[in-house]
């Protein structure tokens, strides 16, 4: 039986952690790549071998595996990026020898010919060291086939985010979608089906939310669609010179979509998302992979990960962060913009520094918050309700 051909749900789990791992590749090779989002638990496994300091997106990944929660893994990604992944890389080579660990080369430059033809290298040999775990080939034709998968998910992700304004970031409901035809009850929230993409074979993702997105434009009862109450006999309709407020539009920026806490506190305060620049949000979907017969599908996939807007980590002088995320803020008409910064990730954190001052040139209010290991929910809704309040307050001429 050849990769195309297994079933989704018999092809082994391969995790990975950072945000430019060619998951096509794996996908080719016969796994099925699966995020591995930090969680709040801490069994205190990895405290022995990172400092106090470490960001906790890699933390909890090592703590993970060591309390044996990852032993369904048959391997495990990282691309380069961070100082951190660099550690965890060694670290997890000689303390979780039985899950396999693929380290792939990224460059920090994502310009010029050096990037494209350092990138093709690490990918050739990343296809090898695969191929030697499997003892079977990756053949182009199975790239192909993944890369066409892949390339389904992508414009269906990009649908729901044009819908992101009326879809709450989050309203509890964290479950994943069901198969086609399934209901899970209540409405479903925008970073929970873009979760969902990490978490679930791609075959099924993309049967589930194309069958949601369908239901959404047909049918005017979806929990897709804004629900408007009829007006009480009781009471006149508003004055058409007095419009009922909108709600304010918000921008998220940060690395991952894990910490549900800051997705229902901004649904709770009456804000609406409209888009993001996470690294796993709506960057990560934003760019099809070429698909060429008679071309290299390796190259393909390197040309997109050279095209994506750039992490914290890279750099692109002509695509740069701070353009990207002004854009942003015009074309959704945003109010403001929200950075979720992971406390120690330093990466976010000097990036934050470049775009708050572009947005304050742009006169574009904006909102700080550090997330931790465990949450701190009520000072976080004390400052999010805050930011929601002053940014929805009349502009007085």
């Amino acid at each position: 039986m050849t990769p195309e051909t297994t079933h989704p749900e018999a092809r082994p789990l391969l995790g990975f952690l950072t945000a430019y791992v060619p998951e096509e590749l794996f996908h080719a090779a016969g796994f099925t790549p699966v995020f591995i989002f930090h969680t709040p638990r801490d069994h205190g496994h990895a405290r022995a071998h990172l400092p106090g300091f470490t960001c906790w997106v890699a933390g909890s990944a090592l703590d993970q595996a060591l309390a044996g929660e990852l032993d369904g893994l048959a391997g495990m990604a990282l691309a380069q990026t961070c100082d951190t992944i660099q550690g965890l890389t060694d670290l997890w080579r000689r303390n979780v020898p039985h899950i396999p660990l693929f380290h792939f080369g990224m460059p920090l430059r994502l310009d010029g010919p050096a990037a494209r033809a350092y990138l093709l290298a690490e990918l050739r040999s990343l296809r090898e060291r695969v191929q030697a775990l499997t003892g079977h080939p990756i053949t182009d034709d199975a790239l192909r086939h993944s890369i066409a998968l892949y390339n389904h998910t992508r414009p269906l992700v990009r649908r729901l985010y044009a819908r992101a304004s009326v879809l709450p970031p989050s309203g509890g409901n964290t479950s994943v979608l069901p198969p086609s035809g399934g209901d899970r009850g209540g409405a479903p929230d925008l970073y929970a089906l873009i979760r969902s993409a990490f978490q679930k074979p791609k075959e099924t993702y993309n049967q589930a939310l194309e069958h949601h997105l369908q239901s959404a434009t047909s049918n005017l009862h979806s929990p897709f669609s804004p629900l408007l109450p009829p007006p009480s006999p009781l009471h006149s309709p508003p004055s058409p010179l007095l419009p009922p407020p909108s709600p304010p539009h918000l921008l998220l920026s940060g690395p991952a979509l894990a910490d549900s806490i800051l997705f229902d506190i901004l649904a709770q305060s009456g804000a609406h998302v409209v888009g993001d620049l996470l690294d796993l949000g709506e960057r990560y979907f934003a760019v099809d992979v070429l698909e060429d017969d008679a071309g290299d599908p390796l190259a393909a996939l390197a040309d997109r990960l050279l095209a994506l807007v750039p992490t914290p980590t890279k750099h692109h002088p002509q695509r740069t962060r701070a353009a990207h995320l002004l854009s942003l803020v015009q074309e959704r008409r945003a109010d403001g913009v929200v950075f979720a910064r992971q406390k120690f990730c330093e990466p976010h954190g000097f990036d934050y520094v470049q775009l708050a001052h572009a947005l304050d040139r742009a006169g574009v209010p904006h909102l700080l918050v550090e997330l931790e290991q465990a949450s701190q929910a009520g000072q976080l809704r004390t400052r999010v309700e805050a930011f929601v309040e002053m940014i929805s307050q009349p502009h007085v001429p």
